[in-house]
């Protein structure tokens, strides 16, 4: 568990409305605050943004990856935390 104030995600790529933003970042720093792994930090964040949105949110999280992927306008973002990055994106 990380202190939740050291926790500060760099914006990398936004495609969002500005509605949105504030909630992914929350999201992110809570996850980064409650979860350990890759992948519940993941699940976290996704279950986080689907109480706030409608729609399907997909979360990828690690070190080093390559993606193509198709999403909602102005449903698209990539932060860094550390060495972690965190895509997000809200698809149909």
């Amino acid at each position: 568990m990380t202190d939740m104030s050291s926790v500060n995600p760099i914006e990398k790529i936004l495609d969002l409305d500005g509605d949105i933003k504030n909630p992914i970042i929350e999201s992110i720093k809570f996850a980064f605050y409650e979860e350990t792994t890759e992948s519940k930090i993941a699940e976290s964040i996704r279950k986080k943004l689907e109480e706030k949105e409608e729609g399907k949110w997909n979360v990828i999280i690690g070190k080093d990856f390559g993606t193509h992927v198709v999403h909602k306008s102005r449903r698209y973002a990539f932060f860094q935390v550390g060495e972690m990055n965190i895509l997000i994106w809200q698809s149909g």
